[in-house]
């Protein structure tokens, strides 16, 4: 079972730092999800002295495509463009 945890532990600290070379060169993150991803993608930016691109961490379930857009639209319309 340790092996197991550590497998899983490895491979999403792979994820996560794909996730971060894709966005490393972005000004604003906004994160979104359900459960506690959302908590560890924020120390892993933190780590990489990127937590000042955090705009927002919000919690949300099941979303299509669609739905995603239009909560960052209104996200970023509400907070961020004023």
């Amino acid at each position: 079972e340790d092996m197991r945890d550590r497998r899983s532990e490895n491979q999403l600290n792979r994820y996560y730092d794909d996730v971060i070379a894709q966005i490393r060169d972005v000004e604003s993150v906004l994160i979104m999800g359900p459960g506690e991803a959302k908590g560890e993608l924020e120390k892993r930016l933190e780590g990489k002295k990127l937590r000042g691109r955090i705009v927002g961490i919000e919690t949300v379930d099941k979303m299509t495509d669609r739905q995603i857009a239009a909560k960052v639209r209104q996200y970023f319309r509400e907070n961020i463009g004023r």
